[in-house]
């Protein structure tokens, strides 16, 4: 998937299409990966960016994937406790797939938003792509993958949780069992392909030994039970409080 992440990406861009943003609109990306969402943000805006992201060779990828806008882009490679930022001027804050950066299990999502909201304009907007339980995950499920249940939370609670900081959100959509299908098969077909061409490579067998058990967990149980959202929160006005 072009976003990394189990969202259509048509989807995401139909989101992009719908900000309020400018050339003069300040954004942040926590969790950039390779930068394709804030290279998509850019050539839409012509705005300015921060990005911050902790792995050396993902913020390798956004820097040359973004060499086009070196100029509006200030790059992190830190944890985002680790980068000082300023409050209150952000117009755009993102953070797709990466609630992990905020905080530990059961509390990311609670910190993702908080901190978000300190960061944005009165008028800004938080876009969080996130994982939800469709419904309850089966004992097996959690064994097979080692995933805590209080790792994620359902679709209306992690709405609620923007609720309960005074956020509201003005827009949701949720990625489809064919983009999950989609996102999920890349990694397997990717695993396997590398094997197929370098045979008696030890590391790529066991890389694809634990893609063949997690494809066989969500095969199982994981299709049916967890969920992906893309949220758009914005500060809730005095009537919807």
């Amino acid at each position: 998937m072009k976003y990394n992440n189990p969202i259509n990406p048509n989807c995401i861009d139909n989101l992009l299409g719908e900000l309020w943003l400018n050339e003069d609109s300040l954004v942040l990306d926590v969790g950039c990966g390779n930068g394709e969402l804030i290279k998509s943000v850019l050539e839409k805006f012509n705005c300015r960016a921060v990005v911050i992201e902790i792995d050396e060779r993902e913020i390798a990828k956004a820097k040359e994937n973004l060499e086009p806008y070196l100029d509006k882009v200030t790059f992190h490679n830190a944890a985002f406790k680790d980068v000082e930022l300023p409050r209150g001027v952000f117009d755009a804050c993102f953070s797709l797939g990466s609630t992990h950066a905020f905080g530990d299990v059961g509390e990311a999502l609670d910190h993702a938003l908080s901190d978000m909201k300190a960061l944005i304009a009165s008028n800004g907007a938080i876009v969080l792509g996130d994982a939800y339980w469709r419904k309850e995950p089966d004992k097996e499920y959690l064994l097979a993958t080692g995933i805590d249940p209080l790792e994620l939370r359902s679709n209306l609670q992690n709405i609620e949780v923007g609720n309960q900081l005074g956020l509201e959100c003005a827009y949701v959509v949720h990625s489809s069992y064919q983009d999950w299908d989609t996102f999920e098969s890349s990694f397997w077909l990717a695993a396997e392909r590398e094997l197929l061409l370098d045979p008696e490579n030890i590391e790529l067998l066991d890389k694809v030994k634990t893609r063949r058990h997690w494809k066989d967990a969500y095969l199982r149980w994981g299709r049916e039970t967890m969920g992906f959202a893309l949220y758009l929160f914005i500060h809730a006005t005095p009537q919807s409080i």
